[in-house]
């Protein structure tokens, strides 16, 4: 084999390689995401005047917060699904991206359902901590480019369809 053959065969090879590693690097006991509760959420949009329907992904305990969409691929997710972190009481919560392996729009939502904080295009793999700012009673992961795509922005409302959240319907502002 020659030095030239294998500098052009190298990179072809290790890019094969790297999903199976990725693949493989999900620890003994990750849940898959089929072991997570479902239901349905809509986010309410001011600027366009619009419900976006979203079937999401519940994590409501330690154990599936800590994993949320860690270990899940890009092409596992549709445009219209998320995850959803759920906190009763509200908290401060700060998140981050390791072993996440694709980018993330990130709401933070106050005990009204009102969105407080947004987070666009979290950077897969980053141990930066992305906080709330605030006490909080939901996060909503979406695929990066869904917050842009659907206009949403800090004062939108999100509601858990099938857990008839939130009770009040205040109204939200883009300061709470």
């Amino acid at each position: 084999m020659t030095l030239r053959f294998v500098r052009q065969l190298l990179p072809a090879l290790v890019a094969s390689l790297l999903p199976a590693f990725a693949q493989a690097a999900a620890p003994a006991g990750t849940l898959p995401l089929s072991a997570f509760p479902r239901e349905r959420i809509a986010i309410e949009t001011r600027a366009s005047i619009r419900r976006h329907l979203f079937e999401a992904w519940r994590a409501e305990n330690a154990r599936t917060r800590a994993q949320g969409f860690m270990f899940v691929e890009d092409a596992a997710v549709g445009p219209d699904q998320a995850m959803i972190f759920t906190y009763d009481p509200p908290e401060h919560v700060a998140m981050w991206m390791k072993n996440t392996l694709m980018p993330l729009d990130m709401l933070f939502v106050d005990g009204r359902g009102c969105v407080v904080t947004i987070r666009q295009n979290a950077h897969p793999g980053s141990l930066k901590m992305i906080e709330s700012g605030v006490p909080v009673a939901l996060v909503v992961e979406l695929k990066a480019g869904t917050v842009a795509a659907q206009s949403i922005a800090v004062g939108d409302r999100v509601l858990r369809l099938d857990a008839g959240w939130p009770a009040e319907a205040d109204a939200c502002t883009a300061t709470r």
